[in-house]
C-alpha cells in the first residue's frame, strides 16, 4: 500500500512539475517587448563576457556579436521545450504510457503547447507569434525526447534484476 501511495504521489508531482513549467513559458511570453527584450539583454551581460573569453583564448571568432542577442533568445526557447518535453515524458510514463506511443503523445503535447503559446503571443504588446519559433521550440522538444529516452534504455541496462 505504501508503493500506491508513493507511486500517486510521483504522478501528482510530475503533473505539478508540468503545469508549473507551462505556466512559466506562459509567463515569460506574457511579458511586453521590452520587458522581454530587458530580461534577455540582463542573460546576455552574463554570456558575452565568457564568449569574449572563449574567443580570445581560442584565438577565433565563435559568434557574431551583432547575433549573440538572437542566439541568446532562440536558446532560451529550445532550453524551454527541452525541459517541457522531458517533464512531459515523464508524466505520461507515471501515468501508464509506454513505448513509442509515450514520445509521440509528449512530442505531439509540447508541440501543441508551442504553438498555442506563439499564437498567444500576437496579443501581447510589441510581441509576434512566428512559426520560425515553433520550429526552434521543436528542436528542444526532439533533443528533451531523445535526452529522455536515452536516460531510459540506461536505466534498462543498469536496473539489477535477479533471475
Amino acid at each position: 500500500m505504501v508503493l500506491l501511495k508513493n507511486k500517486r504521489a510521483i504522478g501528482i508531482l510530475s503533473w505539478l512539475m508540468a503545469m508549473i513549467w507551462m505556466f512559466l513559458i506562459i509567463s515569460f511570453s506574457s511579458d511586453p517587448a521590452q520587458v522581454s527584450r530587458e530580461k534577455s539583454t540582463a542573460v546576455l551581460e552574463k554570456v558575452e563576457p565568457v564568449i569574449v573569453r572563449m574567443e580570445e583564448s581560442l584565438k577565433m571568432q565563435i559568434v557574431d556579436e551583432s547575433r549573440l542577442h538572437f542566439y541568446v533568445r532562440k536558446n532560451a526557447h529550445m532550453f524551454n521545450y527541452f525541459v517541457l518535453a522531458a517533464l512531459m515524458t515523464l508524466l505520461l510514463r507515471v501515468s501508464g504510457v509506454r513505448g513509442f506511443r509515450l514520445y509521440f503523445l509528449a512530442y505531439l503535447i509540447a508541440t501543441m503547447f508551442s504553438g498555442i503559446d506563439e499564437y498567444y503571443q500576437t496579443f501581447i504588446p510589441g510581441r509576434s507569434g512566428e512559426l520560425r519559433d515553433v520550429m526552434v521550440d521543436n528542436v528542444g522538444v526532439l533533443v528533451g525526447l531523445l535526452a529522455a529516452w536515452m536516460i531510459e534504455k540506461w536505466r534498462e541496462k543498469c536496473t539489477f534484476r535477479l533471475e
